[in-house]
């Protein structure tokens, strides 16, 4: 077997792009009527309070209950703040860290889980291997909407459509995919353009940045990426390092190991290899086998 360098964009949509962070599921795990519920959600198998609205009994898991939370009033600008009507209120999966009222910072909210007794949290989620694809169910019970037809995207949401506190809405179809994407949340009867949740939702599922959200025809989900995420342009590659390979894909500032896409991806006919490293001579992943004239893997 020869080594080789591999052309980094063979692996773009394996090793960049992780399609996940469904911004609800509704898969009938919680027992049926507890969630939803009246101002609860469901994601990731875990029940959690829209936003606006905390647990009554926040330390008892099995109690799926969600009270008005209380409103804060001042400077609302703290991640995960959002104001609903004039209070400032935490995001829906965050609450209060704490009760003092000139404290507006919000804690992650760990969620309950009713009485089912099962595992939680993201290996619930149907996973199509190393893509991470994760699928969201149906919204209509889950108090999450992707607004108008999804296929009616690249436009702002219909107001009429802003009903209840909580639904969603991306102006992108998974055909158009992530770039250049809006994502918008019913709130207070209207719906207000959120920049900040895909970031936030893809950092709570272990990755860096969201290149951006799609509506399929279940859910509405955030691409999540590995790396700066910051904008850019074209689409030249770098060695960051002797491993890793930095690249601008969908605008975005991304990186991956090269030993990983060596080992675990292949080259564009899936052969797979012992050694992978950055070559700053060709600003490609270099892959090789061990005992290979030339490779370092056994050195």
């Amino acid at each position: 077997m020869q080594t080789r360098n591999v052309f980094l964009h063979a692996f773009a949509l394996a090793g960049g792009l992780t399609l996940g962070c469904v911004i609800t599921t509704g898969d009938g795990d919680l027992d049926d009527g507890d969630c939803p519920g009246a101002n609860n959600h469901e994601f990731l198998d875990e029940c959690f309070c829209d936003a606006g609205y905390e647990w009554e009994n926040p330390n008892d898991p099995n109690d799926l209950t969600c009270v008005p939370e209380m409103a804060k009033e001042g400077d609302c600008s703290e991640p995960h703040n959002i104001l609903i009507g004039n209070e400032c209120h935490c995001d829906e999966q965050y609450t209060w860290c704490n009760d003092d009222p000139n404290d507006f910072s919000c804690c992650v909210d760990e969620g309950h889980n009713g009485d089912t007794g099962g595992d939680t949290g993201s290996d619930d989620v149907a996973d199509t291997g190393d893509t991470g694809v994760e699928t969201g169910t149906d919204t209509a019970d889950t108090g999450v909407d992707t607004g108008t037809d999804p296929t009616d995207t690249g436009v702002e949401p219909d107001p009429a459509d802003c009903t209840e506190d909580g639904l969603s809405f991306c102006s992108n179809t998974e055909e158009q995919g992530p770039e250049g994407s809006r994502y918008w949340v019913c709130t207070g009867g209207e719906w207000v353009e959120d920049t900040e949740a895909g970031d936030a939702a893809c950092q709570f599922d272990q990755y860096d940045f969201a290149y951006g959200c799609v509506a399929t025809e279940s859910a509405v989900e955030f691409v999540c990426g590995e790396g700066p995420g910051t904008d850019c342009e074209g689409d030249a590659a770098t060695c960051a390092d002797a491993d890793i390979i930095s690249y601008c894909f969908m605008g975005k500032l991304t990186e991956d190991s090269c030993l990983r896409i060596c080992m675990e991806e292949g080259d564009d006919m899936d052969v797979t290899y012992d050694y992978g490293e950055c070559s700053a001579d060709t600003n490609e992943c270099f892959c090789c086998d061990e005992g290979e004239e030339g490779c370092p893997a056994g050195m």
